[in-house]
């Protein structure tokens, strides 16, 4: 199996596309991470579920999180407004290493070394220089554990 056969394209999300569009995908796929495109088609990072809360919170929380307890649950509201006017790609890590990617016909045994290497949980696949999809932890082990 290669990773072609497995890539699905429901990771992905436009660069230039809303942030609350991207906290969307990560909360319906039930997802940790997904890939921000850019529009030429190519990676332009990984976002992932903790960067997302961090853009969510106050800049006072993420300090010191003693302070989360002056916000009311129920002012949820009070958060994704933080994100208004952001996009996918302004969620990014700046300092973010190279994204991970694998060619199309990488073996399932190379995307998970890349997993590891990187310690994320989703890696895009490429495919005749063309961004095609990514593989999901998920997927990649229910594929692994098929093969057994």
């Amino acid at each position: 199996m290669r990773a072609r056969n497995i890539a699905s394209r429901h990771y992905t999300v436009a660069a230039e596309a809303p942030a609350s569009e991207a906290a969307g995908i990560l909360s319906r796929l039930d997802v940790r991470a997904v890939l921000v495109v850019d529009a030429d088609g190519r990676l332009a990072g990984v976002l992932t579920d903790s960067r997302l809360l961090a853009a969510l919170l106050p800049d006072y929380v993420e300090e010191d999180a003693a302070l989360a307890r002056v916000l009311e649950e129920d002012a949820t509201d009070v958060l994704w407004r933080r994100l208004e006017g952001r996009s996918a790609a302004d969620l990014l890590d700046a300092h973010e290493g190279p994204h991970p990617e694998v060619d199309g016909g990488a073996r399932l045994i190379e995307v998970a070394a890349m997993m590891v290497h990187t310690r994320l949980s989703l890696v895009g696949v490429r495919d005749q220089g063309q961004l095609m999809g990514g593989i999901s932890i998920d997927d990649l082990l229910t594929h692994l554990l098929r093969a057994r």
